[in-house]
């Protein structure tokens, strides 16, 4: 699904976010990218979205080089940012209906995908809230309730658990623990600051530090 090749990325002459970074995820794969907030984590998964320009180096999705590949058509990437992207004015559930009329659906499918999400995430009693008024942890609810209702070969999800508190950070896992399980076919990318979070959820840890990998293990984190 995912090779990368001595990939560099920087913002300045004098350091790279991201140096000589080399990994390969199988289909279907489930990896947690773990580091502090420094590590490079945030800027790897922008890269593999498409989303930051790197200066050196290989991407490669599905064995298409990311320079030519076309996300509507070649590969579908469910991305997840720690940021939150929302019509913000809008309820939860006109936000969440939106995502699927931009995709043309018709209203029943609508109607019973967002349903599903809205009872699966356990936001059912929000629907009618506009964004705004959420909690963090009630927005990440969200958007995860967003990523699960289309077809996704790739989900990226990064550090969606910080700053939330212990009994909010364990719902949130159980949440991608449903999520994962639901979708063995798809191929996920999470990144933590926390490898306990990630040892729950993932089978292959990689250790980011200072924008370089340092290590990458098949079972646990030691």
């Amino acid at each position: 699904m995912i090779s990368i090749k001595n990939l560099y990325l920087s913002f300045t002459k004098e350091y790279d976010a991201l140096h000589n970074i080399n990994l390969e995820v199988a289909d279907g794969e489930k990896v947690a990218l773990v580091g502090d907030s420094e590590s490079g984590k945030t800027m790897l998964l922008r890269v593999i979205a498409g989303l930051e320009k790197y200066k050196q180096g290989e991407v490669y999705l599905k064995g298409i080089n990311l320079h030519n590949i076309d996300f509507k058509q070649d590969l579908s990437v469910g991305f997840v940012p720690k940021s939150f992207v929302f019509l913000k004015n809008k309820t939860v559930k006109e936000n969440l209906e939106y995502v699927l009329k931009m995709r043309n659906m018709d209203m029943a499918t609508i109607n019973l995908k967002v349903l599903t999400a809205l009872k699966n995430f356990d936001i059912e009693p929000m629907q009618n809230l506009k964004v705004k008024e959420l909690s963090d942890y009630q927005k990440t609810l969200v958007q995860l309730a967003r990523v699960s209702m289309r077809k996704v070969d790739l989900f990226l999800i990064d550090n969606i658990c910080a700053g939330l508190s212990d009994a909010e950070q364990k719902d949130i896992v159980s949440k991608l623990k449903m999520l994962i399980e639901e979708r063995p076919e798809s191929t996920f990318v999470l990144a933590f600051n926390n490898p306990n979070l990630a040892n729950e959820l993932a089978l292959k840890i990689i250790k980011l530090k200072d924008g370089c990998v340092v290590k990458d293990e098949e079972d646990q984190w030691n």
